[in-house]
């Protein structure tokens, strides 16, 4: 009984190896996938600010803005999560309809425009040269997802 067993167990391995062979040579493995880069800043191409109309929105910024807010706050985590998922025209309408607290409203729209521009390189964009527009259907276009978070 012993050497049938033995053969059996043979038999069943000889047939497994011949069944799973199908005489086609075996398919190259697969070229393992290439990891993204890892992106350094974004493309001023698809924001379109410019490094002056940047720094003239930090010098709004700090006359207008700093009796409440600290430049960090824009460009924290807290923020990046709020606003990665709207537009720069969103982010425009709201500090236009709602700052400065006291006055909403009160800052001509450019002066808005330049804010937007300063958060914007505050969170690793790129200026280029065109500047942002004072019009936020213009910018609605304009997404804020690369602020990641």
């Amino acid at each position: 009984m012993r050497i049938n067993s033995k053969c059996l167990n043979l038999s069943l391995v000889l047939g497994l190896a011949a069944c799973a062979s199908s005489g086609a040579p075996a398919p190259e493995p697969a070229a393992p996938a290439e990891a993204a880069p890892e992106p350094a800043a974004v493309s001023s191409s698809a924001l379109g600010f410019t490094s002056a109309q940047a720094d003239r929105g930090r010098d709004v910024f700090r006359s207008a803005c700093t009796t409440c807010h600290y430049s960090e706050e824009f460009n924290d985590q807290t923020f990046k999560r709020s606003w990665r998922r709207s537009s720069a025209g969103d982010l425009y309408d709201f500090i236009a309809t709602a700052m400065p607290e006291d006055a909403p409203g009160s800052l001509p729209p450019a002066q808005y425009a330049e804010i937007v521009a300063y958060f914007l390189q505050m969170n690793g964009f790129e200026a280029g040269s065109m500047e942002l527009p004072a019009d936020a259907d213009a910018l609605s276009e304009l997404s804020l997802a690369p602020l990641g978070g």
